[in-house]
């Protein structure tokens, strides 16, 4: 999907995609909610389409960010709990940051 682009470009994209997860932005996310049950239920790697209205497979940010941190994986450009190599990983982000600023 961005085999494209370059490292520095994939750098700059996925350094956006993680700001709008972890400041809760709601870009990308049924109904821009990061709360939304899909991804509590996601945390635990479980995904029901039908009940839930999203699935790895459907959700486009995710698997940009998936391909993204596969990419960048070995390097020291993020730190491992910056990058999403499952749904469990994406869905946990979304609803940490949910969870921090619900707190706030």
């Amino acid at each position: 999907m961005l085999e494209y682009l370059d490292s520095g470009q994939k750098y700059i994209i996925y350094s956006s995609f993680l700001y709008m997860v972890k400041s809760n932005s709601g870009i990308g996310f049924l109904n821009e909610d990061q709360g939304h049950p899909a991804y509590v239920l996601g945390r635990e790697d479980k995904a029901d389409y039908e009940k839930l209205g999203d699935l790895p497979e459907k959700n486009e940010l995710y698997q940009m960010m998936k391909e993204l941190s596969v990419f960048f994986g070995d390097s020291s450009d993020f730190s491992r709990e910056d990058l999403v190599f499952s749904w469990s990983d994406f869905c946990k982000m979304a609803t940490d940051a949910y969870n921090k600023q619900k707190e706030m």
